[in-house]
């Protein structure tokens, strides 16, 4: 009987091992699903940012990674376990990662890196079309900053701290936020759009806006100070 417990209990031993060896087994390739900073997460795909890294066999690692739908160019490099920890080391910079709950984590310059099996697919903000026959009565009301576009990647306004408010009434836009403090402009109307223009822009700290509504209710607004930055609008809540 104690020599049959005793295999039981070698047994087990065996297959917690190769539980374990399962576990840390780091090969493969990972995808960056979530990046944290300041306590806050976010999914890279938001900010059109696309990485992976494939931990061969052999010790080395190809890092692929792009920006804003940009070609992406594979980069190689090493990796190697350390404690319960593994290092990859891309073009001289080395992230320590750690396996916990099926995830790769590393952490660099205070943000956290997430790695997953599987890459999370994230649905990716494209503003809807202009709406053609818009009307300046269409614009009237409080709006605020949703979202900022730039090479056509949207990211979040307030979290950007790139929040404000436009209140419409008529052709007069009156901004107020971020670089405004309730700065008001008498726009022009065509077209189904609200232009704006500094008669003197090298020297006004607005130079131009273009305020285009679209199907969505929302507005796509161009802002334009030394460069442009596009803020789509949403109704303010009541």
């Amino acid at each position: 009987m104690k020599k049959l417990f005793a295999i039981v209990i070698a047994l087990a031993m065996l297959l917690s091992a190769a539980a374990l060896a399962e576990a840390a087994d780091y090969t493969g390739v990972w995808y960056l699903n979530a990046m944290e900073a300041e306590g806050e997460s976010y999914s890279p795909a938001t900010f059109g940012i696309e990485m992976s890294i494939e931990l061969k066999d052999d010790g080395t690692v190809v890092g692929i990674s792009s920006m804003g739908g940009g070609e992406a160019e594979p980069q190689a490099g090493v990796w190697e376990i350390d404690g319960d920890h593994v290092n990859v080391t891309i073009d001289e910079s080395t992230l320590a990662m750690k396996l916990e709950d099926g995830a790769l984590i590393g952490e660099s310059d205070g943000q956290k890196m997430v790695f997953g099996r599987e890459k999370v697919e994230v649905e990716v903000y494209v503003p809807a079309a202009p709406k053609a026959d818009a009307t300046v009565e269409d614009y009237a009301g409080k709006w605020v900053s949703a979202k900022i576009g730039t090479e056509g990647i949207y990211m979040d306004a307030a979290a950007l701290g790139l929040e404000f408010n436009a209140n419409i009434e008529g052709t007069t836009i009156t901004l107020d936020g971020i670089l405004f403090s309730s700065e008001a402009v008498e726009a022009t109307f065509a077209d189904g759009a609200l232009t704006y223009a500094a008669e003197d822009p090298e020297n006004a700290l607005l130079a131009g806006l273009t305020a285009q509504l679209l199907e969505d209710g929302n507005i796509s607004m161009l802002v334009t100070f030394s460069d442009s930055m596009e803020f789509i609008m949403q109704p303010a809540a009541e």
